[in-house]
Protein backbone atom coordinates (compact mmCIF):
# COMPACT_ATOMS: atom_id res chain seq x y z
CA UNK A 1 0.00 0.00 0.00
CA UNK A 2 1.13 3.53 -0.72
CA UNK A 3 -0.11 7.11 -0.44
CA UNK A 4 0.33 9.33 -3.51
CA UNK A 5 -0.26 13.06 -3.21
CA UNK A 6 -3.09 14.25 -5.51
CA UNK A 7 -2.79 17.03 -8.06
CA UNK A 8 -5.08 19.31 -6.08
CA UNK A 9 -3.79 19.57 -2.52
CA UNK A 10 -6.04 18.79 0.41
CA UNK A 11 -5.56 22.36 1.62
CA UNK A 12 -6.87 23.75 -1.67
CA UNK A 13 -9.79 21.32 -1.58
CA UNK A 14 -10.62 22.35 2.00
CA UNK A 15 -10.65 26.06 1.19
CA UNK A 16 -12.82 25.57 -1.91
CA UNK A 17 -15.34 23.33 -0.16
CA UNK A 18 -15.52 25.59 2.88
CA UNK A 19 -16.31 28.56 0.64
CA UNK A 20 -19.06 26.63 -1.15
CA UNK A 21 -20.48 25.43 2.17
CA UNK A 22 -20.65 28.99 3.48
CA UNK A 23 -22.19 30.24 0.25
CA UNK A 24 -24.96 27.61 0.47
CA UNK A 25 -25.55 28.10 4.23
CA UNK A 26 -24.19 24.62 4.99
CA UNK A 27 -26.23 22.73 2.38
CA UNK A 28 -23.12 21.87 0.33
CA UNK A 29 -21.52 20.07 3.30
CA UNK A 30 -22.88 16.70 2.13
CA UNK A 31 -21.22 17.12 -1.26
CA UNK A 32 -18.06 18.49 0.37
CA UNK A 33 -17.65 15.37 2.53
CA UNK A 34 -18.25 13.08 -0.47
CA UNK A 35 -15.66 14.95 -2.53
CA UNK A 36 -13.14 14.83 0.33
CA UNK A 37 -13.63 11.05 0.58
CA UNK A 38 -13.15 10.69 -3.19
CA UNK A 39 -9.96 12.76 -2.99
CA UNK A 40 -8.65 10.64 -0.12
CA UNK A 41 -9.52 7.30 -1.74
CA UNK A 42 -7.84 8.19 -5.01
CA UNK A 43 -4.64 9.02 -3.15
CA UNK A 44 -4.36 5.44 -1.85
CA UNK A 45 -2.65 2.76 -3.96
CA UNK A 46 -3.15 -0.98 -3.41
CA UNK A 47 -0.73 -3.06 -5.42
CA UNK A 48 -0.02 0.00 -7.57
CA UNK A 49 -3.72 0.53 -8.39
CA UNK A 50 -5.63 3.51 -7.01
CA UNK A 51 -8.78 3.19 -4.96
CA UNK A 52 -11.84 5.00 -6.25
CA UNK A 53 -14.94 6.16 -4.43
CA UNK A 54 -18.14 6.81 -6.39
CA UNK A 55 -20.44 7.93 -3.56
CA UNK A 56 -22.13 11.31 -4.00
CA UNK A 57 -23.37 14.12 -1.81
CA UNK A 58 -26.90 13.49 -3.08
CA UNK A 59 -26.82 9.98 -1.57
CA UNK A 60 -25.50 11.33 1.73
CA UNK A 61 -28.23 13.97 1.86
CA UNK A 62 -31.02 11.44 1.17
CA UNK A 63 -29.56 9.06 3.79
CA UNK A 64 -29.51 11.90 6.33
CA UNK A 65 -33.16 12.74 5.65
CA UNK A 66 -34.22 9.09 5.93
CA UNK A 67 -32.27 8.55 9.16
CA UNK A 68 -33.62 11.73 10.75
CA UNK A 69 -37.18 10.84 9.68
CA UNK A 70 -37.00 7.32 11.15
CA UNK A 71 -35.50 8.56 14.43
CA UNK A 72 -38.11 11.31 14.69
CA UNK A 73 -40.93 8.83 13.97
CA UNK A 74 -39.71 6.50 16.75
CA UNK A 75 -39.44 9.33 19.29
CA UNK A 76 -42.80 10.90 18.38
CA UNK A 77 -44.52 7.52 18.40
CA UNK A 78 -43.32 6.59 21.88
CA UNK A 79 -44.08 10.06 23.25
CA UNK A 80 -47.62 9.72 21.93
CA UNK A 81 -47.96 6.38 23.74
CA UNK A 82 -46.67 7.91 26.98
CA UNK A 83 -49.07 10.84 26.67
CA UNK A 84 -52.08 8.57 26.16
CA UNK A 85 -51.06 6.32 29.06
CA UNK A 86 -50.61 9.31 31.36
CA UNK A 87 -53.96 10.81 30.35
CA UNK A 88 -55.69 7.49 31.02
CA UNK A 89 -54.10 7.30 34.50
CA UNK A 90 -55.48 10.71 35.46
CA UNK A 91 -53.77 13.68 37.05
CA UNK A 92 -52.26 11.69 39.90
CA UNK A 93 -51.00 9.02 37.52
CA UNK A 94 -49.60 11.72 35.27
CA UNK A 95 -47.52 13.17 38.12
CA UNK A 96 -46.16 9.74 39.00
CA UNK A 97 -45.49 8.88 35.37
CA UNK A 98 -43.72 12.18 34.74
CA UNK A 99 -41.35 11.50 37.63
CA UNK A 100 -40.20 8.22 36.13
CA UNK A 101 -37.25 7.91 33.81
CA UNK A 102 -38.45 4.82 31.97
CA UNK A 103 -39.61 6.95 29.05
CA UNK A 104 -36.04 7.74 28.06
CA UNK A 105 -35.00 4.11 28.35
CA UNK A 106 -37.96 2.91 26.30
CA UNK A 107 -37.20 5.42 23.54
CA UNK A 108 -33.46 4.67 23.65
CA UNK A 109 -33.82 0.89 23.17
CA UNK A 110 -35.30 0.98 19.63
CA UNK A 111 -32.87 3.74 18.68
CA UNK A 112 -29.98 1.55 19.90
CA UNK A 113 -31.26 -1.31 17.75
CA UNK A 114 -31.60 0.98 14.72
CA UNK A 115 -28.06 2.26 15.32
CA UNK A 116 -26.67 -1.22 14.63
CA UNK A 117 -28.47 -1.32 11.30
CA UNK A 118 -27.19 2.17 10.44
CA UNK A 119 -23.58 1.15 11.23
CA UNK A 120 -23.83 -1.92 9.00
CA UNK A 121 -25.58 -0.13 6.13
CA UNK A 122 -23.05 2.68 6.24
CA UNK A 123 -20.15 0.21 5.92
CA UNK A 124 -21.99 -1.59 3.12
CA UNK A 125 -22.60 1.69 1.28
CA UNK A 126 -18.95 2.73 1.59
CA UNK A 127 -17.68 -0.66 0.39
CA UNK A 128 -20.06 -0.89 -2.58
CA UNK A 129 -18.83 2.49 -3.80
CA UNK A 130 -15.16 1.69 -3.30
CA UNK A 131 -13.49 0.30 -6.41
CA UNK A 132 -10.11 -1.05 -7.49
CA UNK A 133 -10.02 -1.14 -11.28
CA UNK A 134 -13.37 -2.43 -12.54
CA UNK A 135 -14.33 -4.32 -9.36
CA UNK A 136 -16.01 -2.95 -6.25
CA UNK A 137 -16.24 -4.26 -2.69
CA UNK A 138 -19.45 -5.39 -1.01
CA UNK A 139 -20.89 -6.60 2.28
CA UNK A 140 -22.93 -9.78 1.92
CA UNK A 141 -24.64 -10.04 5.33
CA UNK A 142 -28.00 -8.89 6.64
CA UNK A 143 -28.23 -5.51 8.44
CA UNK A 144 -30.99 -6.59 10.85
CA UNK A 145 -29.08 -9.68 11.94
CA UNK A 146 -26.04 -7.51 12.63
CA UNK A 147 -28.26 -4.97 14.44
CA UNK A 148 -29.51 -7.70 16.78
CA UNK A 149 -25.96 -8.70 17.72
CA UNK A 150 -24.99 -5.03 18.06
CA UNK A 151 -28.02 -4.54 20.36
CA UNK A 152 -27.66 -7.37 22.89
CA UNK A 153 -23.88 -7.12 23.23
CA UNK A 154 -24.21 -3.42 24.18
CA UNK A 155 -25.68 -4.42 27.57
CA UNK A 156 -22.50 -6.33 28.45
CA UNK A 157 -20.49 -3.09 28.59
CA UNK A 158 -22.10 -1.54 31.70
CA UNK A 159 -22.48 -5.01 33.26
CA UNK A 160 -18.68 -5.53 33.09
CA UNK A 161 -17.70 -1.92 33.90
CA UNK A 162 -16.52 -1.48 30.32
CA UNK A 163 -14.32 -4.58 30.06
CA UNK A 164 -16.57 -6.18 27.44
CA UNK A 165 -16.12 -3.21 25.10
CA UNK A 166 -12.93 -4.43 23.32
CA UNK A 167 -14.37 -7.94 22.92
CA UNK A 168 -17.65 -6.54 21.55
CA UNK A 169 -15.98 -4.15 19.11
CA UNK A 170 -13.66 -6.90 17.87
CA UNK A 171 -16.51 -9.40 17.47
CA UNK A 172 -18.62 -6.96 15.44
CA UNK A 173 -15.64 -5.96 13.29
CA UNK A 174 -14.73 -9.60 12.61
CA UNK A 175 -18.27 -10.26 11.50
CA UNK A 176 -18.11 -7.43 8.97
CA UNK A 177 -14.74 -8.66 7.69
CA UNK A 178 -16.03 -12.22 7.22
CA UNK A 179 -19.00 -10.87 5.23
CA UNK A 180 -16.87 -8.56 3.05
CA UNK A 181 -16.42 -9.46 -0.63
CA UNK A 182 -14.29 -8.26 -3.54
CA UNK A 183 -15.62 -10.15 -6.53
CA UNK A 184 -14.88 -13.81 -5.77
CA UNK A 185 -12.37 -12.88 -3.08
CA UNK A 186 -13.39 -13.53 0.51
CA UNK A 187 -11.69 -12.10 3.56
CA UNK A 188 -10.70 -13.92 6.73
CA UNK A 189 -10.80 -12.22 10.15
CA UNK A 190 -7.78 -12.85 12.37
CA UNK A 191 -8.98 -12.65 15.99
CA UNK A 192 -6.35 -11.45 18.45
CA UNK A 193 -7.74 -9.10 21.08
CA UNK A 194 -4.80 -9.32 23.47
CA UNK A 195 -3.04 -6.14 22.24
CA UNK A 196 -6.39 -4.36 22.30
CA UNK A 197 -7.04 -5.41 25.90
CA UNK A 198 -3.55 -4.30 26.96
CA UNK A 199 -4.29 -0.82 25.61
CA UNK A 200 -7.74 -0.88 27.23
CA UNK A 201 -6.19 -1.75 30.60
CA UNK A 202 -3.91 1.30 30.28
CA UNK A 203 -6.96 3.45 29.51
CA UNK A 204 -9.14 1.95 32.27
CA UNK A 205 -6.64 2.14 35.11
CA UNK A 206 -4.86 5.31 33.95
CA UNK A 207 -8.08 7.14 33.12
CA UNK A 208 -9.72 6.00 36.36
CA UNK A 209 -6.76 7.22 38.40
CA UNK A 210 -6.79 10.60 36.67
CA UNK A 211 -10.55 10.93 37.22
CA UNK A 212 -10.39 10.09 40.94
CA UNK A 213 -7.42 12.43 41.45
CA UNK A 214 -9.29 15.24 39.68
CA UNK A 215 -12.37 14.76 41.87
CA UNK A 216 -10.20 14.80 45.02
CA UNK A 217 -8.51 18.03 43.93
CA UNK A 218 -11.89 19.62 43.21
CA UNK A 219 -13.12 18.60 46.66
CA UNK A 220 -10.05 20.01 48.39
CA UNK A 221 -10.05 23.27 46.42
CA UNK A 222 -13.73 24.19 46.13
CA UNK A 223 -15.62 21.46 48.02
CA UNK A 224 -18.38 23.59 49.68
CA UNK A 225 -19.11 25.59 46.53
CA UNK A 226 -19.19 22.42 44.44
CA UNK A 227 -21.63 20.69 46.82
CA UNK A 228 -23.87 23.75 46.86
CA UNK A 229 -23.86 23.84 43.07
CA UNK A 230 -24.80 20.15 42.90
CA UNK A 231 -27.62 20.52 45.45
CA UNK A 232 -29.06 23.58 43.71
CA UNK A 233 -28.44 22.12 40.23
CA UNK A 234 -27.05 25.49 39.24
CA UNK A 235 -23.65 27.04 38.49
CA UNK A 236 -24.53 30.15 40.55
CA UNK A 237 -22.60 29.12 43.70
CA UNK A 238 -19.47 28.59 41.59
CA UNK A 239 -19.76 31.81 39.61
CA UNK A 240 -20.71 33.97 42.60
CA UNK A 241 -17.77 32.72 44.67
CA UNK A 242 -15.34 33.06 41.78
CA UNK A 243 -14.57 29.34 41.84
CA UNK A 244 -15.68 28.61 38.28
CA UNK A 245 -12.24 29.43 36.87
CA UNK A 246 -10.55 27.20 39.44
CA UNK A 247 -12.94 24.33 38.62
CA UNK A 248 -12.30 24.64 34.88
CA UNK A 249 -8.54 24.74 35.41
CA UNK A 250 -8.54 21.62 37.61
CA UNK A 251 -10.82 19.76 35.19
CA UNK A 252 -8.70 20.75 32.20
CA UNK A 253 -5.39 19.73 33.77
CA UNK A 254 -6.72 16.66 35.58
CA UNK A 255 -8.70 15.14 32.71
CA UNK A 256 -6.27 15.91 29.87
CA UNK A 257 -4.48 12.55 30.45
CA UNK A 258 -7.85 10.82 29.91
CA UNK A 259 -8.15 12.41 26.47
CA UNK A 260 -4.64 11.31 25.54
CA UNK A 261 -5.27 7.76 26.82
CA UNK A 262 -8.47 7.61 24.74
CA UNK A 263 -6.43 8.50 21.66
CA UNK A 264 -3.84 5.88 22.66
CA UNK A 265 -6.62 3.28 22.76
CA UNK A 266 -7.89 4.57 19.42
CA UNK A 267 -4.49 3.78 17.91
CA UNK A 268 -4.66 0.25 19.33
CA UNK A 269 -8.16 -0.18 17.90
CA UNK A 270 -7.01 0.94 14.45
CA UNK A 271 -4.13 -1.54 14.64
CA UNK A 272 -6.62 -4.26 15.53
CA UNK A 273 -8.92 -3.35 12.64
CA UNK A 274 -6.18 -3.46 10.02
CA UNK A 275 -4.31 -6.45 11.45
CA UNK A 276 -7.54 -8.50 11.56
CA UNK A 277 -7.79 -8.54 7.75
CA UNK A 278 -6.42 -11.56 5.85
CA UNK A 279 -6.81 -12.74 2.25
CA UNK A 280 -5.81 -16.29 1.30
CA UNK A 281 -2.29 -16.75 2.73
CA UNK A 282 -1.49 -13.10 3.42
CA UNK A 283 -2.62 -10.67 6.10
CA UNK A 284 -2.24 -6.97 6.76
CA UNK A 285 -0.20 -5.87 9.74
CA UNK A 286 -0.16 -2.44 11.35
CA UNK A 287 2.16 -1.39 14.16
CA UNK A 288 1.78 2.30 14.96
CA UNK A 289 3.97 4.43 17.22
CA UNK A 290 0.94 4.88 19.46
CA UNK A 291 1.96 7.99 21.35
CA UNK A 292 2.98 9.72 18.11
CA UNK A 293 -0.32 8.67 16.55
CA UNK A 294 -2.24 9.92 19.61
CA UNK A 295 -0.49 13.28 19.28
CA UNK A 296 -1.35 13.38 15.57
CA UNK A 297 -5.01 12.60 16.33
CA UNK A 298 -5.07 15.33 18.98
CA UNK A 299 -3.55 17.83 16.57
CA UNK A 300 -6.09 16.84 13.90
CA UNK A 301 -8.97 17.35 16.33
CA UNK A 302 -7.65 20.81 17.25
CA UNK A 303 -7.35 21.72 13.55
CA UNK A 304 -10.94 20.64 12.91
CA UNK A 305 -12.31 22.52 15.92
CA UNK A 306 -10.39 25.75 15.32
CA UNK A 307 -11.26 25.78 11.60
CA UNK A 308 -14.91 24.82 12.29
CA UNK A 309 -14.39 21.70 10.19
CA UNK A 310 -13.01 23.56 7.18
CA UNK A 311 -9.62 21.82 7.25
CA UNK A 312 -10.96 18.36 8.11
CA UNK A 313 -9.70 16.89 4.79
CA UNK A 314 -6.17 18.12 5.61
CA UNK A 315 -6.25 16.52 9.07
CA UNK A 316 -7.77 13.26 7.77
CA UNK A 317 -5.22 12.99 4.96
CA UNK A 318 -2.38 13.51 7.44
CA UNK A 319 -3.65 10.62 9.58
CA UNK A 320 -4.27 8.26 6.62
CA UNK A 321 -0.82 9.07 5.20
CA UNK A 322 0.75 8.23 8.57
CA UNK A 323 -1.18 4.96 8.91
CA UNK A 324 -0.46 3.70 5.39
CA UNK A 325 3.23 4.36 5.93
CA UNK A 326 3.15 1.74 8.69
CA UNK A 327 0.98 -0.92 7.00
CA UNK A 328 2.79 -4.14 6.07
CA UNK A 329 1.80 -7.53 4.65
CA UNK A 330 2.96 -10.79 6.16
CA UNK A 331 2.35 -14.54 5.61
CA UNK A 332 -0.69 -16.03 7.29
CA UNK A 333 -1.85 -19.52 8.23
CA UNK A 334 -0.01 -22.53 6.83
CA UNK A 335 2.31 -20.36 4.76
CA UNK A 336 3.50 -18.62 7.93
CA UNK A 337 3.93 -21.97 9.67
Amino acid sequence: MAFVEPRESFLSLSIRNFGLTLATLGFYSFWARAEARQHLHRSIRVGGKPLDYTGTGHEAFIAFLLGASVAAAVVVGFLAIFTQASAAAGAEGLAVFAGMRWQRLTISLPLLFLLGSVVYRRRKHTLRRTWIGDQNFDLAGRPWSYALQHFWTAFLIPATLGWAAPWRASKLERRKISEMRFGDVRFTPVPDVRPLYRAFAVLWFGGGTAYVATMILLGLAIGPELLASIEMRSFDPLTQSGSAGTALFILGVGLSPVVFLLLYYRAAWLEHQVSSLAVDNMRLSLALPRFRFAGLMLWGAIVKIVSLGAFAPVADAQIVRFVIRHVRTEPFGRVAA
